[in-house]
């Protein structure tokens, strides 16, 4: 130990000399100056912004551990009479994903989806697996992305219910 470090084994920097509680020099800030509502004003829309790509990230975990899960139980297909019913559990499963991708539409209703992209794409992704694989066992072919797009198309009402005959939230090729 060198002698700069005194007894306590590290060295004392600048700021240790001010109180913590205490400001250094200067003048308090005018909390109704244009600047400052401007800031606030930001933070708001910042926070808003962050809270919603949170929410979109645990829609998307949820969507990927559902969509898991599906893949796991069509890999227990062994015979044919067991085969309706795991197919018949996992569209139940895959009904279930839809509803959260329709949650996720909602949240992105309005917004420029790019924005949130990374938040759920993992989520997306895992789904069209699922799906694939369904439809892959059912016909013995592979799905095409408009056979999965047609899936995904959710219309609502003004109560933020599923209706066939209001305003239509699509995912699209994401690239």
């Amino acid at each position: 130990m060198s002698n700069k470090e005194g007894s306590g084994g590290f060295r004392k920097r600048k700021h240790d000399n001010f109180p913590h509680n205490q400001r250094r020099e200067g003048k308090d800030v005018n909390s109704s100056s244009p600047v400052m509502l401007a800031f606030k004003s930001f933070q708001q829309e910042l926070d808003a912004r962050h809270d919603k790509y949170e929410r979109l990230v645990k829609l998307s975990r949820d969507i990927t551990v559902e969509s898991k899960r599906t893949i796991f139980l069509l890999h227990r297909i062994t015979s044919a009479p067991d085969m309706e019913d795991i197919l018949t559990e996992s569209e139940i499963k895959l009904d279930g994903v839809r509803q959260k991708i329709f949650q996720v539409a909602q949240e992105l209703s309005g917004e420029d989806m790019h924005q949130f992209h990374r938040a759920i794409t993992t989520g997306l992704q895992e789904y069209v697996e699922a799906v694939s694989f369904q439809h892959f066992i059912k016909t013995r072919s592979l799905i095409s992305m408009d056979e999965i797009n047609k899936q995904l198309i959710f219309t609502t009402d003004d109560n933020g219910k599923e209706n066939k005959t209001m305003r239509k939230l699509r995912f699209r090729e994401m690239k």
